[in-house]
């Protein structure tokens, strides 16, 4: 009997099979008529072995997403030289996160908010661990260091059909320690694992 093949996101050369696979596909790219364009990082970092991905609890201080959990990032700034240059300067406030620091591997598909009508970019990378994070008082009110093996657990994710605005929208959500991880956040998790699973790294 052969053994059972390492987990992929546990292999030595996770971030670089994820990288190539991330330059080598053509995202969906979705239009922004009448919609608030964001962008977002999913911080990727190793702590014991083991792979992890950082997410806020947002706080209740601001204005769209109260409590929720999310990745770092925000509406695009006319400062902004790109959309990559928003999602490093939103994690950079929000978390304290240097964009030096961050190597970034790519760009996952575009996706809506149902509710507030985002239009959110989420781009992938690595930051480094342990770092002194500073999450920005106003905005965040806590840091989940969630292991990426939550997020490959059938088990740990559900699938719901929620009533929005007299719509039928599909809701997919993650529990982990308590937190219920749904929303865009989810589904771009969803999409993110989907994609390692389907390209063969």
């Amino acid at each position: 009997m052969s053994e059972k093949a390492a987990p992929i996101w546990t292999l030595p050369d996770f971030e670089e099979k994820l990288e190539r696979l991330l330059k080598s596909r053509t995202k969906i790219l979705l239009p922004a008529d009448g919609m608030i364009t964001a962008a977002v990082l999913v911080p990727l970092f190793s702590t014991n072995g083991s792979r992890h991905v950082l997410l806020t609890k947002r706080s209740d201080f601001v204005e769209h997403h109260k409590g929720e959990i999310s990745f770092p990032g925000g509406k695009v700034d006319p400062s902004d030289a790109n959309m990559l240059a928003c999602a490093l300067r939103e994690t950079a406030e929000e978390i304290g996160v240097d964009p030096k620091d961050v190597r970034v591997l790519g760009e996952l598909d575009d996706f809506y908010t149902v509710a507030t009508r985002y239009l959110v970019i989420p781009f992938v990378g690595i930051i480094p661990y342990p770092y002194e994070f500073r999450p920005s008082a106003r905005e965040i009110s806590g840091l989940l260091r969630v292991p990426l093996e939550v997020f490959f657990d059938p088990s740990r994710r559900s699938e719901d059909t929620w009533t929005i605005e007299g719509q039928s929208v599909e809701v997919t959500s993650y529990l982990w320690q308590g937190h219920n991880i749904w929303g865009a956040t989810a589904r771009i998790l969803k999409h993110f694992t989907e994609l390692i699973e389907q390209g063969g790294i």
